[in-house]
């Protein structure tokens, strides 16, 4: 019985292997739908089926991906293979894998070779003797990675060691392959930590490097800021004497047009009282002449006036005689 696996903690990649339209008769008609096969794995030995049906192919997908995460499975491998021949069987698929020599690669076509490279498997040779039905196939390819079990798990089960399972020279020689396989990851181990310093090695003076020329780059700006600082002090004190020295001008002809404003009024008042001292001299230059012109005609009527008066009396005095 398999474990439930958690696959929020594993990081898988999807595939899907088939997607199909279906109908379904009712009373009404046929409703149409899609149904989509999906196979989930992380390439690490766990790697899961599942199936999708909906009206939109997005949705059946996510929906196929659901349930593939739901049916995760541990496949156990020795090396970079499985370690028996194993027979899967789903409806009418049938699907034999058979472990294969380090090099061999995944000989399998169709599902088959999707399942058993997400599931990380390297070395392996499978057949499909049965339906050639993608998602049948992808199913028995599930179960024959189901019944796989490793040498541990059967002595276990039937309580005896490993020696007498395979036999005294068998198990020598595994061993010996295991042990060199031992040493082998044990170098490789060595040399990727070897390496790991290595790349911390440069990484570190990369990082210094980094450090020293983001230091000096700070101290750059940091100059270049200073200096346009004092650009825009400069351009600023400028511009405020400038603005000074425009204000004094503005303010000397301000003060220039006020005097000449002042100057012209003063001018104007005085044309203006010449101008009514010129008209009053008139008037009274007219006002003389009119009496002068009143005191003729005065005169000139008294004249008549005083001789009429003597003619008057010349004839009085001559009819007296």
């Amino acid at each position: 019985m398999q474990k439930t696996i958690d696959a929020s903690k594993l990081e898988l990649k999807e595939s899907i292997v088939n997607i199909r339209r279906v109908a379904k008769t009712v009373k009404g008609g046929r409703n149409m739908r899609f149904s989509v096969t999906v196979v989930v794995g992380d390439g690490e030995g766990h790697v899961g089926v599942g199936l999708g049906k909906a009206r939109e192919i997005p949705e059946a997908v996510r929906k196929a991906i659901e349930d593939a995460k739901k049916k995760l499975i541990l496949v156990p491998m020795v090396g970079t293979t499985i370690p028996h021949k194993n027979l899967g069987i789903f409806g009418a698929g049938r699907v034999l894998l058979m472990p294969g020599a380090e090099g061999t690669g995944v000989i399998a076509g169709s599902s088959v070779r999707t399942v058993l490279e997400l599931a990380g498997v390297k070395d392996v040779r499978a057949k499909s003797i049965g339906s050639n039905n993608a998602g049948n196939m992808a199913y028995a390819t599930i179960e024959g990675l189901k019944g796989l079990k490793t040498l541990a798990e059967v002595s276990r089960l039937r309580g005896k060691t490993r020696e007498e399972i395979v036999g005294q020279s068998r198990f020598a020689s595994q061993l010996e392959k295991i042990n060199a396989a031992g040493e082998a990851g044990e170098e490789a181990a060595a040399e990727e930590i070897t390496s790991e310093a290595v790349v911390e090695a440069i990484a570190e003076e990369i990082v210094e490097e980094a450090v020293e020329e983001a230091v000096e780059e700070a101290i750059a700006e940091e100059i270049v800021e200073e200096a346009i600082e004092e650009a825009i002090a400069e351009e600023i004190v400028e511009e405020a004497i400038e603005e000074a020295i425009a204000e004094e001008i503005v303010e000397e002809a301000i003060a220039e047009e006020i005097i000449e404003e002042v100057i012209e009024e003063a001018i104007a008042e005085e044309i203006v009282e010449e101008a009514i001292e010129e008209a009053v001299e008139a008037e009274e230059t007219e006002a003389a002449m009119e009496e002068a012109e009143i005191e003729e005609a005065e005169e000139a009527e008294e004249a008549e006036a005083g001789d009429g008066i003597d003619d008057s009396e010349g004839d009085e005095t001559n009819g007296d005689d």
